[in-house]
């Protein structure tokens, strides 16, 4: 079985570089004109902080590529989160309404993330 984990001996593969790419990219579509600038800032701003000391630690403390993809994608829950402020995320907004829910419950999901 291939060991997924990245040793330090190596240097950033594709697929890590890919997952970069993607999270930046969310990241610039979030900071484009979100709902309001101060409660995307506070919503977001774990992202660039764990980035941060993900790419500081990735030699001395690699994590398989599954859990880099976790992160990837609850990073992506915080930014769309941020950008539409959780209580206006379309994706929830219409959960709610086929569901026939009381609100949008995609707050919920960035929890359980």
């Amino acid at each position: 079985m291939e060991n997924r984990t990245y040793s330090a001996s190596h240097r950033p593969t594709i697929e890590l570089v890919v997952m970069l790419a993607i999270t930046l990219g969310v990241f610039i579509w979030s900071a484009i004109a979100p709902h309001d600038r101060l409660t995307w800032w506070l919503e977001v701003s774990p992202v660039p902080i764990g980035l941060i000391l993900l790419i500081a630690t990735y030699r001395r403390f690699p994590l398989t590529a599954l859990l880099y993809w976790l992160i990837v994608l609850h990073g992506i829950i915080l930014m769309v989160g941020g950008h539409y402020t959780y209580a206006n995320v379309p994706a929830g907004l219409w959960f709610q309404e086929a569901f026939d829910l009381s609100r949008n419950h995609y707050d919920r999901l960035g929890h359980f993330a």
